[in-house]
Formats: C-alpha cells, sequence, structure tokens
C-alpha cells in the first residue's frame, strides 16, 4: 500500500526541518513548501491526507490557503500553525474547514498525536464510519453535526471522510443502512410497516414508505408479501 502523504507549509526552513524530523519513524510521505503558494500548487497535484500550515506563511497565508482548499474542494485535512495562541484563531479556523489549531512552539508529543488523529491507517476509518452509523442509525434525529461532534470534526472535513472513504455522502450512507435494516425486518420479522419505520431511524411511516419504494421498486407491504 502508498504512504499516506503529509504537506508541511512554513517559511521557515528550521521549523520544516523539525517537523519532519518528528515525522522521521512514522508511516508517511512527506512534502514540504516555504510558501503558500508552492503548498497550494502541491495540494492541486498531489493526494494529500494532511497539510500542517503556518497561519503567516509568506506569499499566501494559512487562512486563503483553507479557503482556496475547501473552494476547489481539494480533499485534504488542514492543521493550522499559529503562535496567537488564541480560541478565535480556533474558531475561525474551523468554521473556514480547518481540522484544528495548535501552537508554536511544538511538542513532538502533541504533534503525533494531532497527525495520527487526522491521518490513522486508511482502511480504520471506513470501520469507524460505519460501526458509528450501526450503532445509531435507529435515532430518527441523528445529525451530521452529531456525528462530527462525536468524532469532533468540523463538517466540512467530514463530508470530505465519508465520500473518500464510504464513496457517498453522509445522508446517502445513513438512507443506505436504514433501508438495510428495514428489509431484514420485513423479512425476518412480524413488526408492523410503522413499527418498522420507528425501529429502522425513518421520521414517519411515509418517508419510510416512500424511501423504500424509491429504492426498491415497490412498497414495503408488497416487499413483505414476496
Amino acid at each position: 500500500m502508498d504512504k499516506q502523504q503529509i504537506l508541511i507549509v512554513d517559511d521557515e526552513p528550521l521549523v520544516i526541518s523539525e517537523l519532519a524530523g518528528f515525522l522521521r519513524d512514522e508511516p508517511y510521505a512527506i512534502f514540504t513548501a516555504e510558501n503558500g503558494i508552492e503548498g497550494l500548487e502541491i495540494l492541486r497535484k498531489e493526494e494529500i491526507g494532511l497539510a500542517v500550515v503556518e497561519i503567516h506563511v509568506e506569499d499566501m497565508d494559512g487562512m486563503t490557503i483553507l479557503k482556496r482548499v475547501k473552494a476547489e474542494k481539494i480533499q485534504t485535512a488542514i492543521l493550522i500553525m499559529s503562535d496567537l495562541g488564541n480560541m478565535e484563531l480556533g474558531a475561525e479556523v474551523i468554521k473556514a474547514g480547518g481540522v484544528s489549531v495548535f501552537d508554536k512552539p511544538i511538542k513532538k508529543d502533541v504533534f503525533l498525536a494531532e497527525v495520527k488523529k487526522y491521518m490513522p491507517p486508511q482502511d480504520i476509518w471506513k470501520s469507524w464510519l460505519e460501526s458509528f452509523l450501526e450503532a445509531n442509525y435507529s435515532n430518527p434525529k441523528l445529525r451530521f453535526k452529531d456525528v462530527m461532534r462525536h468524532f469532533r470534526f468540523s463538517e466540512s472535513y467530514g463530508h470530505k471522510l465519508f465520500k473518500k472513504h464510504l464513496g457517498m455522502p453522509y445522508r446517502m450512507c445513513l438512507r443506505n443502512v436504514r433501508l438495510t435494516k428495514a428489509e431484514k425486518a420485513l423479512q425476518n420479522t412480524s413488526y408492523t410497516l410503522s413499527e418498522v419505520a420507528y425501529l429502522c431511524g425513518f421520521a414517519s411511516l411515509s418517508t419510510f414508505s416512500k424511501v423504500f419504494k424509491e429504492t426498491y421498486g415497490v412498497s414495503p407491504s408488497t416487499y413483505r408479501k414476496k
């Protein structure tokens, strides 16, 4: 399997050298850039899983890079480095689509923990997301923001996770899980249609019937009679 790729963007060569050194024994391919324009070009050309970007990097600052990444729908998680140390910046970064902010000077253990949080082994994300949906599909009020709150990610990054690891948006993934559970309930239980709808997380019987027929071509009651 190819190594996952990390990009470090900072106009201080010593910082780049230090962070790259922290990652020396980790299973990642490392790209570096000493200005924002170069960093953005790498993000456009390479499949970078995580970019670590200095907020005040030369030529194109970290927030501008964040906004370009979001606008161009580049599937990369962005960690912002800053020596400002204020909560307002953190909120601004999350709102712009970044995943986190950490303060300089950077400690190795903190840095590696952040990297591994957003760059786990590639097959783990699929398992984590599927397991969460399996455990929570029956909640009709389950919202995307609830899922992201559980994983402590921004909604922007969460959309990227679902598309990258499950191949479709969150709403479609949840719908498919619910429909699969409903199909099994129709085949193997004597629950009423309303009970099936409720147990599988649909807000109402009418919603369940509509979605089921759109997917299977017949109503739940007709499907059960087969």
